[in-house]
């Protein structure tokens, strides 16, 4: 396995290993990004409610008012693409070309795989008319306080069938693949973890893991009043059965072992220690 490492939340990596890059929100109300010269600019992912009400994103009518509830609506339609893209360039015009700008999918009560990739194909020649040689990928999503509707890119069938589509229609995107969420997508919990149902999952990316461009990887422990936290602690935490979390990381290793170089973002937010942890519980394999 072959990783570009990026480095998150200003957590080191194990002794020995040096990030290649450095992970920066470009969230939508975001009015600057920091001055560093190797970046992967990571932009909206509609979680939860954004205050939109800074003055570069009312220059953008349509990515201003597409929300629900306040929650952004991502790729409503292709003038949302030209200012997406126009608002992406406005963060970073003043600094070093992005490395990687890594996008999110809409939701599926307004929105398809097909009319994503027809939206993103508008944004992604005006961004590489711009930077020309930076990389653009998608995370596959799951998990939103929105109403209404889920990810269009959240179970393996779906990211699959986009991979699929990418392939056939020799779009220059790729796909970062975050394995927990890969779970939630396929409402597998790691506390009765479905072995079967797992690796059917990731037997059924294998196939296009040309596409994959890149994993994220993180944990989850209960907090004081027993729920679990995405983002904290590592695989340990996450995992009760060291043999289950031996089956997660077999299917990382089904994707990743090859000679293809990929990014590496460990997303935890609960400190170094489990960073590098779960950093070091990758490798192990």
């Amino acid at each position: 396995m072959n990783f570009i490492f990026v480095e998150y939340g200003n957590q080191p990596y194990p002794d020995g290993i040096k990030a290649d890059l450095v992970e920066v929100a470009g969230h939508l109300d975001k009015t600057s990004v920091p001055d560093i010269s190797n970046y992967s600019l990571h932009t909206e992912y509609s979680y939860g409610k954004r205050n939109l009400a800074s003055n570069l994103i009312r220059r953008y009518p349509k990515l201003y008012s597409s929300n629900k509830d306040g929650v952004p609506q991502l790729w409503k339609d292709k003038g949302w693409a030209v200012q997406f893209a126009s608002f992406v360039h406005s963060l970073t015009n003043e600094h070093a070309a992005p490395t990687v700008i890594e996008i999110h999918p809409p939701f599926n009560d307004y929105s398809s795989i097909d009319s994503f990739l027809d939206f993103y194909t508008v944004f992604e020649e005006k961004i590489h008319a711009i930077y020309p040689d930076v990389k653009i990928v998608v995370e596959n999503r799951a998990g939103s306080i929105y109403r209404g509707g889920k990810f269009v890119v959240s179970a393996a069938e779906e990211i699959a069938e986009l991979c699929k589509k990418i392939r056939e229609n020799n779009v220059r995107l790729g796909v970062v693949l975050d394995f927990p969420q890969l779970l939630t997508g396929e409402l597998i919990h790691p506390e009765c973890f479905d072995r079967g149902k797992y690796t059917n999952a990731v037997h059924m990316l294998v196939p296009y893991r040309e596409v994959i461009k890149g994993i994220h990887i993180w944990g989850k422990k209960r907090s004081s009043t027993g729920r679990f936290v995405a983002h904290t602690g590592d695989l340990n935490t996450l995992f009760p059965d060291v043999d289950d979390k031996k089956v997660f990381l077999n299917g990382i290793k089904a994707i990743c072992d090859d000679e293809m170089s990929r990014f590496l973002v460990p997303e935890v937010n609960s400190g170094g220690e489990d960073l590098r942890s779960v950093v070091k519980d990758v490798l192990s394999i």
